[in-house]
């Protein structure tokens, strides 16, 4: 599961891929699903093989929006051909929660998917050398200047990062970067200013730092671009 955020709405996403692994790697999922006022239905319905193979292993796959969701119990109905596994995913404000039966058919790999509190800002520094700590840090600072303030957050797991038990940001070492700096902020000032703040960094260290910057709007401002 994963949850996408722009200006107006939420959506939330089932993201399904097979177990097997096929030849190319965009091997689809063919399904349907209909969405009621208490009842998510999917059925799976067969593996589909590309016109043209994208010729590295993959699994099939397939996304599945589900908007309009409110904040309620839903029943879920999974089907697989003359198979049924039915559970329950329960939508609260703070999460999502997914329920369903031991079996060998489907698997939630994120059954319990937090959700980006409003008026939250987060993203990561990645930087090359140790020396570079200092400046990562000017940056944080600098947010704090512009009004995002410190605050503890339900521990969970919430896709682009996860929260502790003492409900701070968990630090983690992304690959193909030597050093990694994880923050998280509430902030309900204008984005503007924020977005401006990322790029001055990105035009006076380019060759230092990458900074990514994302709100609960659904924006994402990057060090690297205008």
């Amino acid at each position: 599961m994963f949850e996408t955020v722009d200006s107006t709405k939420k959506t939330l996403f089932f993201n399904c891929f097979t177990e097997k692994i096929f030849e190319c790697s965009n091997f689809s999922v063919q399904e349907t699903y209909t969405l009621s006022k208490d009842k998510i239905k999917i059925n799976f319905i067969q593996i589909e093989k590309p016109n043209i193979c994208l010729t590295s292993w993959g699994p099939a796959s397939t996304s599945i929006k589900l908007e309009g969701l409110t904040n309620k119990l839903y029943e879920v109905e999974l089907n697989f051909g003359a198979t049924k596994i039915t559970g329950q995913l329960n939508i609260s404000a703070s999460s999502f929660k997914v329920t369903v039966p031991t079996q060998t058919k489907v698997q939630f790999v994120n059954p319990d998917l937090g959700r980006i509190p409003n008026n939250t800002i987060y993203g990561t520094v990645h930087y090359h050398t140790a020396a570079t700590t200092s400046t990562v840090q000017k940056f944080i600072d600098s947010l704090q200047f512009y009004g995002a303030t410190s605050t503890l957050y339900p521990q969970g797991d919430y896709v682009n990062f996860q929260i502790e038990s003492n409900g701070q940001i968990k630090q983690v070492q992304d690959l193909g970067y030597y050093f990694t700096r994880y923050y998280i902020f509430n902030y309900s000032n204008n984005s503007e200013q924020i977005k401006s703040l990322v790029r001055r960094f990105g035009i006076n260290y380019p060759n230092d730092l990458l900074i990514t910057l994302s709100t609960a709007k659904g924006e994402t401002f990057t060090s690297w671009t205008p």
